[in-house]
Order: structure tokens, then sequence, then C-alpha cells
């Protein structure tokens, strides 16, 4: 098997060289490619993804406005006129 290094190198961030085999440098770099990202981009995410790190649920951004809102409970006791049954 043959193995390419690849070196990844961002600004003020370290520098850390990957040991991957042909077909991992491929889809390495088809999907930089096709994403319109650099290799960095896509490894970073990768890691971040699978590592523990994600990005924070819908509820867990706008749970300080549950019970912000008032109004009636339950909308559908409503009367509405054109909507439903009449």
């Amino acid at each position: 098997m043959s193995v390419r290094h690849v070196s990844i190198t961002i600004g003020p961030m370290e520098t850390v060289t990957l040991k991957l085999d042909r077909r991992h440098i491929q889809r390495l770099k088809n999907h930089a490619e096709s994403t319109g990202r650099s290799q960095a981009a896509v490894v970073r995410d990768l890691i971040d993804r699978h590592l523990g790190r994600r990005k924070p649920s819908l509820h867990e951004q706008a749970k300080d406005l549950c019970g912000a809102v008032s109004g009636a409970r339950d909308t559908s006791t409503r009367k509405l006129a054109g909507y439903g049954r009449n």
C-alpha cells in the first residue's frame, strides 16, 4: 500500500501531518473541491463532528425564549372564521 503525507497548516495553528492512503487522499481532495473548502477545513470539521463538538440544537439556542410569548396556551381553542369546522 502506498502512503502519502498531507500537511495541514492554518494561521497560528499547529501543523499536523497525516499518513493517508491514496483512496483517503482522493476522497479528501474531492470533498474539499466539491464544497469549495480547503482540505484543512474539511479535516477540522470532521474532527469536530466525530470527536464531540457539535452545534447546539434549536432548543439549546432558543431556550431563553421559551415561555416568553403571551397568549392562549392552546391556540386551537380560538374560534377562527373560515378555518376547520364551523
